[in-house]
This record gives C-alpha cells, structure tokens and sequence, in this order.
C-alpha cells in the first residue's frame, strides 16, 4: 500500500482499479507517461489525473515524483549501485562493487555481436562529420566519446539537450553519422532525434543497456550491453564500464583499419596539448 494514500480516502470504482494496478506494478509505473498507464491500466487520462489530485498532488508528474521516494523509503540499497547494506564496511562495500562491474562485463561479454562491432567501425569511415548524443548520465559518456573520436581526427559535435538534438537530425544527410547512448533504450529525445536522422539518410549507431530498444527499427546498428540498474541507481559505475567497454572495442576497431593515420594524428593531438602547459 502507498504509505501516502489516506486509507479513510474514498475513491470511484474505476480510481479503485487505477490504485490497484498502480500497487501491483509500481516498478514500472515511475517510468511511463500519463498516457502509457492509461494504455496499460485501462483507465482514461482524466481518471488518473482526478485520482491524483484527490491524493493531494497538483497532477500525475508530481504523484510520480511521490511514488519514487515511497519506493526508495522502503528499499533504500536501491539508491546504491549494487546489494549494499547499511552496515557494510568500506571494504566490503569494494569487493561488492568489483562483483557488479565484473558481473556487467562478463554480461556483455557473452552477448557481444562482433560483426555488429566491426560493421559499426566501417561506417566511421564513410562519415563525414560524427554525431554523438545523449542524455544525463549518457550524455557525459557521449561527450568522453566525443573527445576520443575527435583525438584521431574525425570532425565530430555532441549533443546532450533535446533542441539542439532535433535541430541537427533536421539538416542531417547520408554523410552524416550518429552515434547515440541511452541505457534504457526508450529515451524520448534519443528517439525523436534517430526517427528525423534516419529520415534524412544518416547513418545510425546506438549503444544501449535494452535488447529490444524502442528505436531499434530507426538505426544501423543498435549494439548492446548488460548492466542492471533500476532508476534509483541511474548514473551506477557498472552502467558506465559496461558502455565504455562497448564504445571502446568500436573505437580500437575504426583506429585499426586506418592505423597510421590514427597514430599520427594521436600524436599529434598529444604533442600540442603537452606543448601548451
């Protein structure tokens, strides 16, 4: 039961029926929109915001807002990246967290296209200018990509807000590649951007936590890794390796097929950065 919901509260037949479905799949209702429950539940748009308000809330992203810390209140290890207990010692805590990430690479590891690795590296080559993107925490390994990409001389741009994502998908054409990062796979502004750059003829390349992303149609090649995280523990450690690990094999692969100039330019980028200090 909801540690907020006032049990003297009276509620309709059909509120009733929200409150129970809600109950009995809160998990993963603090991830979809209002309309996605209404589709789920059965229960219109306009019940569930009533149902809301009659609980005290101004409409149903504040209640999501209510119903993650209820959640997080009852399990708080859930904020952790991993099983960690309030008495865990610093040490215990250590090998607990090289037991996560050691599990997410050995995950990955045994799902791992490697044709889909090198397929994704070739298409480097035809780019005339990379994109990477992504949002949140995806979004700052978009930028550390970014910066490896550019270090051995491709021309490249990042994007980590939605406006500035839809702007450059909308004057995008075959010479264009994306490179794009969403651990969940169902990143709205992700997906709106890969649909316009598909439709304009870029090439497509996604690296995310989703087997079955909801965008899988709009991409080249939408290339997996394994790493449990719930969105209590968005931004885990064992989310990051697991990408970086993905990203890493792509980007050894695109410098091998063009290893001399890969290595010139590495250096290169190397030497004035040490010549400017």
């Amino acid at each position: 039961m909801l540690s907020f919901l006032d049990s003297n509260l009276k509620l309709t037949k059909s509120e009733k029926k929200l409150y129970d479905f809600i109950d009995d799949h809160h998990e993963d209702i603090i991830y979809d929109s209002i309309t996605e429950l209404s589709e789920k539940s059965g229960i219109g748009n306009a019940t569930i915001v009533r149902f809301c308000k009659k609980l005290g809330f101004k409409g149903y992203p504040e209640f999501k807002v209510a119903l993650v810390r209820d959640l997080s209140a009852r399990v708080p290890g859930n904020v952790f990246s991993g099983p960690i207990e309030q008495e865990d010692s610093i040490e215990t805590i250590a090998k607990k967290f090289y037991k996560v990430n050691l599990e997410a690479l050995e995950a990955t590891m045994s799902n791992m296209d490697y044709d889909m690795i090198k397929k994704a590296a070739l298409l480097f080559r035809k780019a005339g200018r990379v994109h990477f993107a992504g949002i949140g925490h995806s979004g700052m390994t978009a930028l550390e990509t970014k910066y490896k990409f550019m270090r051995i001389g491709f021309h490249s741009d990042v994007y980590t807000d939605d406006h500035t994502m839809l702007m450059m998908a909308s004057i995008m054409d075959k010479s264009d590649l994306v490179f794009a990062i969403s651990h969940s796979g169902e990143t709205k502004e992700i997906a709106k951007m890969l649909k316009i750059a598909k439709t304009n003829g870029a090439h497509i390349i996604f690296i995310t936590g989703n087997p079955s992303p909801v965008n899988k149609d709009d991409v080249d090649y939408a290339i997996h890794y394994s790493s449990t995280e719930s969105l209590f523990q968005t931004g885990a450690v064992s989310t990051k390796v697991a990408q970086l690990f993905v990203i890493d094999l792509i980007y050894t692969e695109v410098a091998r097929l063009s290893m001399d100039d890969a290595i010139g330019k590495k250096i290169k980028t190397a030497q004035i950065i040490k010549t400017n200090k």
